[in-house]
């Protein structure tokens, strides 16, 4: 899961770039990276962790031009350097773009490319040798499967000796028939303008806003992973980029809308549960009411789940808060917010290893004792995903002399993998990916666990086309690399922690 935005028509690209990112930074805390195009080239700025530290304010400075686009990182594929950061660039082309999501069968891809660059490599003259023809095949840079897009762009218009809107569509048409996965896509081609893309299933959000200058009258374009980071730079929200779909915003200010791939819509669950701001809208829900709604939902499966009610409802902060005061009113319960955040530590769900999370969970928050004691509490969660946040709270409230402890969760249980840009690829590290309900109580130490209904879940989000492979195990997409791909961010992340640890890469 990333951020991503892109802008066309401002001459402040970078410092509105820089804050649509801030209004992005939940969705990745690894690093973050701005690229600009003027008259001169491309200009680019990237940094490891989060976007204060990664952009020093003299670093906008050297980035100038109306034309830019930036993404913050959260790592799903690639390991953690400045080498994985996005936007990539490719100079020859003048080309920059930024994408959310993951492709399942990147290794594959990646096998593909590596195979024509050494069929290319043997084919070659010495006089070819020297200099690489205008159709030369590179090899990818980066274990990012992000990258992927830029060679794939970067190697289709060389050949084609020329960038157009009807040769951007068919290069997409070409691409949707060759990756698996998903894919949210903003870049530009210096030449040709801002462009932004979609997968079929519309996994990942992508939303589109306009601009009109009071003064000069020009219009500005931009595109963004969220409406929140749209409306803050006052841009209207027009809609989203349809699954499928490409949209390009020429030089000169033209709008055309391309449909590349036939729409089959399943969008990503766990955005409205989960990921996404609630001041954000995703399609035509917002996400407050979505969780306003999962709320309600739960609420009536609790009733009919629990022997007694509980004396208080408490949510887990930050995100299941709406659903936990939907769910108090609904049941006439009283409502406390007794879990005290620390907000100066990130959120552990992205953190980049188990180790972390862990170490994280015990120091961002604190319980008040005497709101709790001699109390029956029923906890309020978003998700279950790994089990580390509930049961390090579990052990808190219980030691705060809760009389009985339960817990909720918005979300039907995580039963599967997600090869779609959510960060749980085994099915080993899921709480309930091998367990029943009674062990995942146990393993959890609460009394009883109590999860929303999938009717519940879809009816809260307006039975919308969604994607609910981690809950059921039917994925929109080809996952055979599925595997692959778990193991290698398996090793990923676990060389990650080895250097964070030793300071010595593996």
């Amino acid at each position: 899961m990333c951020g991503i935005f892109g802008v066309i028509g401002t001459n402040q690209a970078a410092s509105e770039i820089f804050l649509a990112l801030q209004n992005l930074q939940h969705r990745g805390e690894d690093g973050a990276g701005i690229v600009i195009a003027d008259e001169t080239g491309l200009h680019k700025h990237y940094g490891l962790g989060l976007l204060d530290i990664a952009f020093p304010e003299a670093q906008f400075l050297e980035l100038t031009g109306n034309l830019g686009v930036g993404h913050t990182r959260y790592g799903t594929s690639g390991g953690q350097s400045l080498d994985h950061l996005q936007p990539f660039a490719d100079e020859g082309l003048q080309m920059a773009l930024a994408h959310n999501g993951n492709l399942v069968n990147y290794h594959s891809l990646a096998r593909q490319v590596d195979e024509q660059v050494d069929e290319q490599a043997n084919e070659r003259t010495n006089e070819q040798t020297d200099e690489q023809g205008s159709n030369g095949v590179s090899s990818l840079e980066t274990s990012c499967d992000s990258e992927f897009f830029r060679w794939y762009l970067a190697r289709y218009f060389k050949q084609a000796g020329q960038v157009t809107v009807d040769g951007l569509q068919a290069a997409l048409t070409e691409l949707s028939q060759t990756v698996a996965g998903s894919y949210s896509v903003v870049g530009f081609i210096k030449g040709l303008g801002l462009f932004a893309f979609r997968d079929p299933w519309g996994l990942r959000p992508l939303k589109l806003g306009v601009r009109k200058d009071e003064t000069t009258g020009e219009m500005a374009t931009a595109f963004a992973s969220e409406s929140t980071a749209l409306t803050y730079l006052n841009f209207d929200v027009c809609d989203s980029v349809a699954p499928g779909e490409l949209v390009v915003v020429t030089n000169d200010g033209q709008q055309a809308r391309r449909r590349f791939a036939e729409a089959h819509p399943q969008h990503c669950m766990f955005e409205w549960v989960y990921f996404a701001r609630v001041e954000s809208q995703l399609e035509d829900l917002s996400v407050y009411q979505a969780r306003f709604n999962l709320g309600v939902a739960l609420g009536k499966t609790v009733k009919a789940a629990m022997d007694e009610p509980p004396d208080v409802i408490v949510p887990i902060p930050e995100t299941s808060r709406i659903a936990a005061i939907a769910m108090a009113e609904s049941l006439g319960i009283p409502y406390r917010e007794v879990l005290i955040k620390n907000r100066y530590v990130n959120r552990t769900f992205i953190l980049e290893n188990q180790a972390a999370r862990l170490k994280a969970i015990g120091r961002k928050l604190y319980p008040v004792a005497d709101a709790i004691k001699g109390k029956r509490v029923l906890l309020v969660d978003d998700s279950i995903v790994r089990g580390n946040t509930a049961h390090r709270i579990a052990d808190m409230i219980r030691a705060c002399g809760a009389k009985a402890l339960y817990l909720a969760s918005t979300c039907p249980p995580i039963r599967f993998p997600c090869y779609y840009g959510i960060d749980f690829p085994l099915k080993d590290e899921l709480v309930a990916g091998h367990r029943d309900l009674a062990e995942i109580t146990e393993a959890l130490g609460v009394d009883q666990v109590i999860y929303q209904s999938m009717e519940g879940l879809r009816e809260a989000l307006g039975n919308k086309p969604l994607c609910t492979a981690c809950l059921d195990g039917n994925y929109p997409t080809d996952i055979s690399d599925g595997q692959l791909m778990s193991a290698y961010r398996s090793k990923q992340r676990n060389d990650d922690l080895s250097t964070h640890l030793t300071g010595v890469a593996t």
